[in-house]
């Protein structure tokens, strides 16, 4: 799962690949790219880079006897599965060809860095659905390489920055799914690449910040992982248990070829200081980031074959996976892959959920990755005006005949990357208006795991820590409770975290407020004050102590539709009693300074008697 250096390649003229960062020198990653190779001395580094039931249908009440009208820009598979499995299959035999080439020159130079599964055995998708292929394939360049991931949510794959650094996914890469041979061109289901992330700080010399999201043009049905958690240390004890995941070179010898199947090996969680010291003395420099970001599993290598257990060159992005999370990422390690006494090093997820986290939790109405906002009149037509960041767009119609509805919410309870919608309708109950994959049409559903009887009603994320978007509210009384997701439109009995003393509270959410990656909850009281509870991410005790965060807070409307300006921290839109609607963007801090300075979205929004 190593990775060679990356050089700036020769297009033909008036080419240009977007974003293209030049040549790449130190370090190199467990993937593997086509391209022209930097030259090395002997004395010089390389790093490598390893490179429970449905809800049920109901008959519609009023506001679903209209037609929901989807953005004309919506997401969808834009391109041909033909040409997206020849991207993947030219990808794939591309990376093949090559192997012997750097192969044999890997042992020449000492030791290098570089971005691997050696070691390890056999293993199908059914045991990990989660696992997916990502090839990219330039026609114009011939640039191409190959990559593990894994799915995080039915439309998002977690992978190593390495992986999509100065690479237009979204013109030229693949996603397969569902498939445990390499090069598999039946099986298994594809997708485009709609919008890529990778950390803003990433860097291709020091490999720090090694994390990337890729969100998918269509929503996949296997199986998906969770993050490991800002606070999950436990998962990387020294000795605790994790497997790896990949296609990588299963050899560090000259004859090295990429997996024709699935792999995986056991690799033990090792000490910070112990990795950081092993790594120095074959490498000659401190690459390790002990503390900031990198993590090592496995047992020193042997310096062969035989008594080494690592990742190699083409495992590059896929996962180390603890208790049923992912802990790491596969990032890069020594050149050949079995190094006497090297370590496999992964990118560290804990230390990056709160970045990570919510590019993975993201649905919003236009699908660009900023929560937009929609809106009723008093007539009941509800429009929609999208976020262009720190503005909005003009607004276009979502649908009609909308009078009675009390309240309304933007979620993602199936966590399919499409944009749902809760409601409570005239009817008295609550409903869901969610996507149909196989159709791409929109459908409504009754909830009946949720009465319509409470006084305030918010779907802040994932509460409870199983992934799955939780319902929060209040009723009358002031008792609050936590209704865990199942993930399919319908919720587990519901827990009480609050007695007695919310009456009167309004409830608002969709994402962290805290900068910790968990989502969180607003309360407003009855006099004004607005107060943050922090996330857990446990189902029985969801919130910790709650705190004020702004007083005098007297608006007659607010909205937490999600990340608005697209910098990964949740917003909040709030009206005033003349008509003024302002953007208080979300600073990640749990205090009083939780919002930055409020910027004005416009006037005039008094014609409208809902915002969600």
């Amino acid at each position: 799962m190593t990775q060679v250096a990356r050089a700036r390649i020769s297009r033909p003229t008036g080419v240009r690949r977007p974003g293209d960062p030049g040549r790449r020198v130190n370090p190199v990653h467990r993937g593997w790219r086509r391209a022209a190779f930097a030259a090395v001395t002997s004395a010089a580094l390389v790093v490598t880079l390893f490179g429970g039931g449905t809800a049920q249908a109901a008959d519609r009440p009023s506001a679903q006897q209209s037609t929901i009208e989807e953005p004309a820009a919506g997401k969808g598979a834009v391109v041909p599965e033909k040409e997206l499995r020849d991207r993947l299959v030219a990808a794939a035999r591309e990376t093949a060809e090559r192997q012997t080439e750097e192969a044999a020159g890997a042992g020449t130079e000492g030791a290098r860095r570089t971005p691997f599964v050696i070691g390890g055995e056999t293993t199908t998708t059914t045991a990990a659905p989660w696992m997916v292929q990502l090839g990219y394939y330039n026609p114009f360049t011939g640039e191409s390489f190959f990559c593990g991931g894994a799915l995080v949510a039915a439309d998002k794959v977690l992978t190593a920055a390495h992986c999509v650094d100065g690479a237009d996914w979204t013109l030229y890469g693949t996603v397969l799914a569902g498939a445990t041979d390499l090069d598999d061109y039946e099986s298994g289901t594809v997708a485009g690449v709609w919008r890529q992330w990778q950390h803003p700080s990433y860097n291709a010399d020091t490999l720090r910040n090694d994390i990337a999201v890729l969100t998918l043009t269509n929503p996949m049905e296997q199986k998906w992982l969770r993050l490991a958690a800002s606070n999950d240390s436990s998962l990387y004890t020294p000795g605790r248990t994790g497997t790896v995941y990949g296609w990588g070179l299963t050899s560090g010898g000259d004859d090295a070829d990429l997996s024709a199947q699935l792999r995986k090996a056991s690799l033990p969680m090792v000490k910070d200081s112990t990795c950081d010291t092993a790594m120095k003395n074959l490498l000659g420099a401190d690459y390790f980031a002990e503390g900031k970001g990198m993590v090592c599993a496995g047992t020193p290598a042997s310096g062969a074959d035989e008594g080494t257990k690592s990742p190699c060159n083409g495992d590059s992005g896929g996962p180390l996976v603890v208790d049923n999370k992912i802990a790491g990422i596969v990032s890069w390690g020594v050149s050949g892959c079995t190094a006497k006494g090297a370590y496999p090093v992964f990118t560290k997820v804990s230390h990056y959920a709160a970045v990570a986290q919510p590019r993975v939790d993201d649905a919003d109405w236009t699908v660009d990755g900023r929560a937009d906002l929609l809106m009723r009149t008093s007539s009941g037509a509800v429009y929609y005006r999208a976020s262009q960041g720190t503005s909005l767009a003009a607004r276009a119609s979502v649908s009609s005949d909308w009078t009675g509805v009390p309240w309304a919410l933007q979620a993602d309870l199936d966590r399919d990357g499409f944009v749902d919608l809760v409601i409570k309708d005239t009817d008295g109950k609550v409903y869901w208006n969610h996507t149909v994959h196989s159709t791409l049409e929109r459908r409504w559903t009754r909830i009946t795991s949720v009465p319509g009887t409470y006084k305030s009603y918010a779907v802040p994320g994932d509460v409870s820590g199983d992934g799955r978007p939780d319902l929060v509210a209040v009723d009358s009384s002031g008792n609050a409770y936590l209704h865990p997701g199942k993930g399919d439109g319908e919720f587990l009995s519901r827990t009480k975290f609050v007695s007695t003393s919310w009456k009167n509270n309004k409830v608002y959410g969709h994402g962290d407020f805290s900068g910790d990656g968990k989502a969180d909850l607003l309360t407003r009281d009855a006099g004004n004050n607005l107060w943050l509870s922090r996330g857990t991410g446990k189902a029985s005790a969801p919130f910790s102590a709650r705190i004020k965060v702004r007083t005098g807070w007297k608006f007659t409307a607010i909205a937490t539709t999600g990340d608005f300006n697209g910098d990964g921290k949740a917003d909040v839109l709030a009206r005033t009693s003349g008509g003024t609607l302002y953007l208080y963007p979300g600073t990640g801090k749990a205090s009083t300074g939780i919002f930055g300075t409020r910027k004005s979205l416009g006037t005039g929004f008094n014609q409208y008697n809902l915002l969600f």
